[in-house]
């Protein structure tokens, strides 16, 4: 008996503290505004994978994920919706685990120093703790919450990849060659942790998110999120002719003549790659 109760409940906590995966909820983003709607059961938007510039996007620079002032970055992603399954007792979450590694890492070990699917360089960044108080109420809670159920929470984890971890994944990865690398794939891995009512502790089934970091500067081409490529050849931002003090592909270019629309490509492995400057 004791052997057999044991098991059950070493086995269960994935279905008292339930992890349901990545949301967002609706969001509205303009030129100059971004407004983002908290998730709700009725709303909840799935999010489990995302692709943006491991520099920048569309000249938006990668300073965090998810950035909230980044119109590329996701701004209203990145929720994690948790369910208590007990039908008399509440679970307080108090804690997020997260793990991070390289898909296909191992391609890149004769040009780092990589372990266990990461860079060893950035090996101190690749675990984060986000520490919460979220209450779950049970099942039959006669109290719904802002989530629209008593016993559904949403969770956001911000930044969920902070500038630190993205600084050094481009000072490792970023001075590979184009052939090697065009995106990287930065899996996480993510467990809930929470206390019962009863002062039981429990762990969420593990859940995962892909971030893909693209990098695809210098190959040639003008790829998504791209505005040229250095090696595309000339000319490769023109935006002329100069008609009225302004570049009549792009007014935000001021111009004095024809030439002054012709700008430049910034090269690959700079801060803002493959996006237009102009004298």
């Amino acid at each position: 008996m004791l052997v057999a109760r044991s098991v059950c409940a070493g086995g269960s906590d994935g279905f008292v503290l339930r992890a349901e995966g990545f949301v967002k909820g609706k969001a509205e983003i303009s030129a100059g505004d971004i407004k983002c709607e908290v998730p709700n059961v009725t709303s909840a938007i799935g999010d489990g994978a995302f692709s943006m510039g491991l520099w920048n996007t569309f000249g938006s620079p990668t300073l965090l994920f998810p950035d909230p002032a980044n119109p590329f970055g996701n701004p209203c992603g990145v929720w994690l919706e948790l369910r208590n399954t007990m039908v008399t007792q509440g679970i307080t979450v108090d804690r997020v685990d997260v793990r991070f590694r390289i898909a296909g890492a191992l391609r890149y070990r004769h040009y780092l120093a990589t372990r266990n699917g990461f860079a060893t360089a950035c090996r101190s960044l690749r675990t984060t703790v986000f520490f919460l108080g979220t209450r779950l109420e049970a099942a039959t809670g006669a109290t719904d919450s802002e989530s629209g159920a008593p016993n559904v929470a949403f969770v956001q984890l911000l930044p969920f990849v902070s500038p630190d971890l993205l600084a050094c994944l481009r000072a490792q990865y970023a001075p590979l060659a184009i052939e090697l690398l065009v995106s990287l794939p930065l899996v996480a891995t993510v467990t809930a942790r929470g206390t019962s009512d009863s002062g039981d502790a429990y762990r969420a089934n593990v859940v995962g998110y892909t971030l893909l970091l693209r990098h695809t500067c210098g190959n040639g081409r003008v790829d998504d999120g791209e505005q040229c490529d250095p090696a595309a050849g000339e000319p490769a931002c023109l935006v002329g002719p100069c008609t009225g003090g302004h570049c009549s592909g792009d007014m935000g270019v001021p111009c004095a003549t024809d030439g002054d629309c012709a700008g430049r490509c910034v090269a690959r492995g700079a801060p803002s790659e493959c996006t237009c400057f102009f004298r």
